[in-house]
C-alpha cells in the first residue's frame, strides 16, 4: 500500500511603494510580518510555520519595490531537513526601482541528506541599491551534526536595468563532505557567507573598510571590487564565529538598520 506523504508549500507576493504596502498576499506555510520600528528602512520579516523545508516542499516569494527602503529577513534559520525523492523547491523573484533594499534573511542550515534547491531572480534598476547576505551552514557544529550527503542547488541571478549584472552557481549532489573537507574548497570551514552590494549608496563607503580587522583564527575573508559592485567571501569554523563576523561588516556599511531578528 502506497503512503502519501504530506507536503508544505507556501507562497508570500507583496509590493512596496513609498514605503507604504500596496499588495499583502499570503499563502499556506508561508507567512509575513512588517513590525514596528524607528529605522531609516521598513522591515519585512518573512516567516515559515512548517518549522524547515524537506524533500517535495513548494515555495514561492514574490516582492515588488518602488520607490521605498526596505529591510528584509526571516525570523529565524531555515532548516533544509533530509529526504527522498523530489527535491524541496523555494523561488524567489525580487523587482525594485528606486528602491533601496536590505537582503538579509537568516541562515540556510543543511542537514544531512538534504534535498532542496533554490533559485534567486532580483531586478534592479540604476537608481536602486542593493545589500544582500547569504549565509549557509554545512551541519550546526555545536550540535555535532554533521553533511556526509544530499542534494544542495542554489541559483543567483541580479540583473541591472534587465542586463546580467551578477551569478552564482552551487550544485552539490552526492558526497558533500568530499567538498567541505578539500583543502581547495572550503577546507573543512562548515559556514559561508556572501555579501554583494551593488548602487552608489553602499559601494561608496567601501573605500575605508579594512577587511583584515574583522578576520581571525576562526574566520577567513576576501573582498573584490569590480563592474560598480562588491563581493564579500566569508568562511567560517562554524557559524557563531562566522555570523559575528558578518554582523560587524553589516554593521560598518548599515549602521542601527540591522533588523531585530539578527538580535535575537
Amino acid at each position: 500500500m502506497s503512503i502519501l506523504i504530506q507536503k508544505s508549500f507556501g507562497e508570500i507576493d507583496i509590493e512596496f511603494n513609498k514605503n507604504s504596502v500596496s499588495k499583502f498576499y499570503q499563502k499556506g506555510a508561508s507567512k509575513a510580518l512588517l513590525p514596528n520600528n524607528y529605522r531609516e528602512y521598513e522591515e519585512l520579516v518573512l516567516i515559515n510555520t512548517s518549522g524547515g523545508i524537506t524533500s517535495g516542499d513548494e515555495y514561492l516569494y514574490k516582492l515588488n519595490l518602488n520607490n521605498s527602503k526596505i529591510s528584509i529577513s526571516t525570523q529565524a534559520a531555515e532548516k533544509i531537513y533530509s529526504g527522498l525523492g523530489k527535491c524541496a523547491n523555494l523561488k524567489i523573484d525580487i523587482n525594485i526601482a528606486k528602491s533601496d533594499i536590505l537582503w538579509l534573511p537568516q541562515e540556510i542550515i543543511l542537514f544531512n541528506n538534504c534535498n532542496f534547491a533554490r533559485k534567486i531572480n532580483l531586478n534592479l534598476d540604476i537608481f536602486s541599491n542593493l545589500v544582500m547576505c547569504e549565509t549557509t551552514i554545512f551541519g550546526r557544529t555545536s550540535m555535532q551534526e554533521t553533511v556526509e550527503k544530499g542534494y544542495f542547488s542554489d541559483l543567483w541571478k541580479i540583473n541591472l536595468d534587465e542586463k546580467i549584472l551578477h551569478a552564482e552557481a552551487i550544485n552539490f549532489s552526492g558526497e558533500i563532505k568530499e567538498f567541505i573537507t578539500n583543502k581547495t574548497n572550503l577546507n573543512d570551514k562548515y559556514a559561508v557567507n556572501t555579501i554583494l552590494i551593488i548602487g552608489k549608496e553602499f559601494i561608496k563607503k567601501a573605500e575605508l573598510l579594512d577587511i583584515n580587522k574583522y578576520e581571525n583564527k576562526n574566520v577567513k575573508i576576501a573582498i573584490s571590487q569590480w563592474d560598480n559592485k562588491i563581493l564579500i567571501r566569508s568562511i567560517g569554523n562554524n557559524s557563531y564565529y562566522l555570523k559575528f563576523a558578518i554582523v560587524k561588516i553589516l554593521t560598518y556599511f548599515l549602521g542601527d538598520n540591522l533588523p531585530n531578528v539578527w538580535n535575537s
